[in-house]
């Protein structure tokens, strides 16, 4: 699942934040097809960036997709989140880290990127391993 890591060197407004997530889901969804459900964001407040920057993002994306859809994804998210931000583009950087599907689970294995999953499919695994981690922890 993709985990975008929102950094900044002073806070951002939580009504900023909102938007800012809401953007960042509708571009990675967008451009990927993946469902909204299995994106997340996080944000790290008051962090010692590099001289210079002000945000930086971390994206964590699965490994499998083609260089082009990657470039795609990291030039609209760019746009669209210094749009958002209103800020100058040399203010911003973001960093994308592929990973491999199996490495990325959340009660759930990701399936690779060539393997289409719905979003009712993953709640079904989902539900199954809910019930397998509450048999664990005797719930």
């Amino acid at each position: 699942m993709p985990l975008y890591t929102v950094s900044s060197k002073t806070p951002i407004p939580d009504t900023m934040k909102t938007q800012l997530a809401k953007l960042i889901m509708d571009t990675h969804c967008g451009v990927t097809g993946a469902p909204e459900t299995f994106v997340n964001v996080v944000y790290s407040e008051g962090v010692p960036l590099p001289d210079g920057l002000a945000y930086h993002i971390l994206a964590g994306v699965r490994k499998g997709r083609t260089g082009d859809l990657n470039n795609q994804l990291r030039n609209e998210m760019c746009r669209q989140v210094v749009s958002l931000l209103d800020t100058p583009a040399e203010l911003f950087q973001l960093s994308m880290v592929e990973m491999p599907a199996a490495w990325i689970m959340e009660a759930i294995s990701c399936p690779n990127p060539e393997k289409k999953i719905s979003a009712n499919g993953c709640n079904k695994v989902t539900t199954d391993c809910s019930i397998v981690f509450a048999a664990l922890l005797g719930r």
